[in-house]
């Protein structure tokens, strides 16, 4: 599996709700960074995959809050514009 399908089962997971855990967000986390860089998919994820604490409040992201920005990547990645694999 390449990187880019990697990335999107690991949302696909996570926007099921079948795991919403830090666990898979750190393991998307991994996979941007390893190989999304200089990518729009990292500067969509970057920010929101360190503030993720679901439960938190702020100024940490809830698991609406990564969802969101979760289907930006995955909209970047199906359409071509998330760069790098």
């Amino acid at each position: 599996m390449n990187p880019r399908e990697s990335l999107l089962k690991l949302i696909d997971v996570f926007l099921s709700g079948q795991d919403r855990s830090m666990q898979i967000v750190s393991q998307i986390e991994a996979v941007i960074i390893d190989y999304f860089l200089d990518s729009d998919v990292y500067e969509i994820l970057s920010e929101p995959v360190s503030l993720y604490r679901p439960g938190e409040g702020l100024p940490y992201m809830d698991e609406e809050e990564m969802a969101e920005s979760l289907e930006e990547a995955r909209r970047a990645l199906v359409d071509g514009t998330g760069g790098s694999e």
